[in-house]
């Protein structure tokens, strides 16, 4: 005796499975390889392989079929396991990342020079924030005022930076109006 047919959401719970399995995989290249930069270290015929499979596994998910997720979550680890071989032949294994280490009143910060090393921060156990130097630069974009104080005062240091009363008022919200 077989038993009653799948439900919808007994499909949809085995799908999530699959797709869990494949977003595990790809956060284990991006910690390896850095985000993203797996497919930009192999053969250009491998990287547009990989592209296309990606393609179909989004697409098969978009559906909802449960037997082409599994037909295409099970050629994403392969292409996963494909790439990161190549790339270990090409480069011999993940070049180290060059961070630089600051302890803050919040704690550790490590900053890595690219946004897509912030995964392979090497971290050894400790708890830390990862900024890249792009989110550095936002920070700068975001408040003017900082470069403009580097501006009229060349060599000038930044060392401390307080937000203004009405940001403090604003976030000494004590939440309530919330109707709960």
């Amino acid at each position: 005796m077989k038993g009653a047919p799948p439900t919808r959401h007994g499909q949809i719970s085995d799908m999530q499975v699959i797709i869990n399995c494949v977003d595990q995989r790809g956060r284990e290249m991006d910690e390896r390889w850095g985000i993203g930069r797996l497919p930009m270290l192999v053969p250009i015929e491998w990287a547009e392989r990989f592209h296309a499979q990606h393609k179909l596994f989004n697409a098969a998910v978009w559906e909802f079929n449960l037997k082409l997720v599994r037909q295409h979550g099970e050629a994403m680890l392969r292409a996963y396991d494909k790439l990161d071989q190549l790339a270990r032949e090409a480069k011999g294994g993940p070049l180290p990342v060059d961070q630089w280490e600051f302890e803050t009143e919040q704690g550790l910060v490590i900053l890595v020079r690219d946004l897509r090393d912030t995964g392979r921060a090497q971290r050894h156990g400790r708890q830390a924030q990862v900024w890249a130097l792009d989110e550095i630069a936002n920070v700068i974009r975001c408040h003017p005022i900082l470069a403009a104080a580097k501006d009229a005062f060349p060599g000038a240091q930044v060392v401390s930076v307080r937000p203004s009363r009405t940001t403090l008022e604003q976030l000494d919200d004590e939440l309530s109006d919330i109707p709960f």
